[in-house]
């Protein structure tokens, strides 16, 4: 059996790319779901080598039909501006019980059918600015 011979070694693609479906809906009854959305938060600081971080994870149930859920699921999952919307929600919800002004935040978000509608997990974590801030003062 004859196997193939040595073969050099390639660069990586500087941009690895995948296929997706993207999709809109209203917007007026995406916040109307939102508004009406059954919201849980919680979160706790932690003490790490560059500084306090914040980890946070805020769950969103959107009322819906339970035959309209997976659909509506679906729908959330590729639609950047629901999810966007879901992640400003965890951003508000994060800064009202952090113990301090938030950093850069990022999160991961997972979207999923529920018996009670659209459910949507958002983790987060940002790190806890600290410190005074020193207001910059004009030169005399």
């Amino acid at each position: 059996m004859t196997r193939p011979g040595l073969a050099k070694a390639r660069e990586l693609p500087l941009v690895l790319a995948r296929p997706t479906t993207l999709v809109r809906a209203e917007d007026a009854r995406w916040r109307d779901l939102f508004d009406r959305a059954d919201t849980v938060s919680e979160g706790s600081l932690r003490d790490e080598k560059a500084g306090r971080v914040w980890y946070g994870s805020t769950s969103l149930i959107l009322p819906a039909d339970p035959d309209q859920a997976p659909f509506l699921a679906a729908l959330a999952a590729r639609d950047v501006h629901v999810r966007l919307r879901a992640l400003r929600t965890a951003h508000r919800e994060a800064c009202l019980r952090a113990p301090g002004r938030l950093g850069r935040f990022s999160c991961e978000i997972r979207v999923e059918a529920d018996p009670r509608g659209v459910r949507i997990d958002v983790d987060a974590q940002a790190p806890l600015i600290e410190g005074r801030a020193r207001a910059a003062r004009p030169p005399r």
